[in-house]
């Protein structure tokens, strides 16, 4: 419970304003201004807020608020005056001293309360906001931190390119080439286009994964659908649509490469490569509304990475041209995955998509207006 501070050495003052507030805060009066700001500079939980007398005798309240001003701990602490004045002038005063409002007295109850509670909840979104800055200066810090490790490392990074994630990575996704070329170049891009949405989330907080473990996802979402590689000819390059025993065949897949990836992630336990690609090779299909395949896992039941991986390997489909469809536009495509959303989609990686689908055009017009 926040707590007010209500200094005036009216006791009739005081007991009005305890009245009004009590139930909703915890009040704390003084008649003391001197004894207020003392206390005030001894406890380690200040008051969310101040009410503060400006006619008051043995210290004023002009006074006392530019002393706790020109006090570090207690400058930031919202003050609203009270007066039994109606001058205009010391009204301009108060707020030109940094009072963030002003109540004359009599009091109305009423009135009082609505201004305490109207304060309380800017100070309380001055406190998110902090924290989200926070949150972010955090986060370019990690990343700076993590980008001045990679230059450092640069040189022994060179001398180590077969390390095994990307040995791993670089034979499949040449399989998957192999056995057919479109489905190898759309997994490339779509872990282009997985870097511009998973880098945002990261940014704002809505996707947690380590800094340093970017490029591992990034690696892992071109790997979606290696499990292909277990499908027949037949299915893989087959032109025009997929009958139903096809199609079912076909989504087979994620089973395949999930199967796959289970039997031998003994040899790597605790991996976070290892759980990276089985979430999105075995979960890119899954819908937010749960009508998806293999498991029909709905909403935060389908692994966070398989759900940002999704929008992009449907955005990439859109805007490319396979045997039995035309291309769209990228206006289209953003209408269609809108359109998707809280229904194919997880509707928070959607709004995320919205604020750097710029960047997805930017490349989709690079690689050639989703030529393959």
């Amino acid at each position: 419970m926040h707590i007010v501070m209500v200094i005036d050495d009216s006791p009739t003052d005081l007991l009005v304003a305890e009245r009004a507030l009590e139930g909703s805060y915890r009040v704390m009066t003084e008649q003391n201004g001197r004894h207020a700001l003392d206390y005030m500079k001894k406890v380690s939980r200040l008051p969310s807020l101040v009410l503060l007398d400006i006619d008051m005798k043995a210290i004023n309240g002009f006074e006392l608020f530019s002393k706790m001003k020109a006090d570090t701990k207690l400058k930031e602490i919202p003050v609203i005056f009270v007066s039994g004045s109606s001058d205009v002038a010391t009204e301009l005063e108060a707020y030109q001293l940094g009072a963030v409002d002003y109540v004359e007295k009599p009091f109305v109850s009423e009135i009082l309360k609505k201004k305490v509670d109207l304060h309380i909840g800017i100070a309380e979104d001055k406190v998110k906001i902090a924290e989200q800055n926070q949150t972010l200066q955090d986060y370019n810090l990690q990343l700076q931190e993590y980008n001045n490790e990679l230059q450092g490392k640069a040189s022994e990074a060179l001398s180590k390119v077969g390390n095994l994630e990307y040995f791993i990575v670089g034979m499949i996704a040449d399989l998957i080439t192999k056995k057919d070329g479109f489905t190898g170049s759309h997994c490339k891009k779509v872990s282009r286009y997985m870097e511009i949405l998973l880098k945002k989330m990261m940014r704002d907080g809505s996707a947690r994964y380590p800094v340093t473990d970017l490029n591992l996802i990034l690696m892992s979402s071109q790997l979606i659908d290696m499990g292909k590689i277990g499908l027949p000819d037949s299915i893989i390059q087959k032109e025009g649509k997929y009958t139903p025993d096809e199609f079912d065949a076909m989504k087979q897949h994620t089973l395949y490469a999930a199967d796959s990836i289970q039997k031998f992630s003994y040899l790597l336990p605790n991996s976070p490569f290892i759980t990276y690609m089985y979430q999105m090779t075995r979960s890119h299909h899954e819908q937010w509304c749960g009508r998806g395949y293999p498991d029909g896992l709905r909403g935060a039941e389908i692994p966070q990475l398989a759900r940002i991986v999704a929008v992009c390997d449907v955005y990439d489909a859109l805007v490319s041209k396979r045997s039995y469809k035309q291309t769209v536009t990228h206006e289209q495509a953003c209408a269609i995955l809108n359109q998707a959303a809280g229904i194919q989609f997880d509707p928070n990686v959607i709004a995320a998509f919205n604020t750097v689908q710029g960047e997805f055009k930017e490349l989709y017009v690079s690689a050639g207006g989703g030529a393959t």
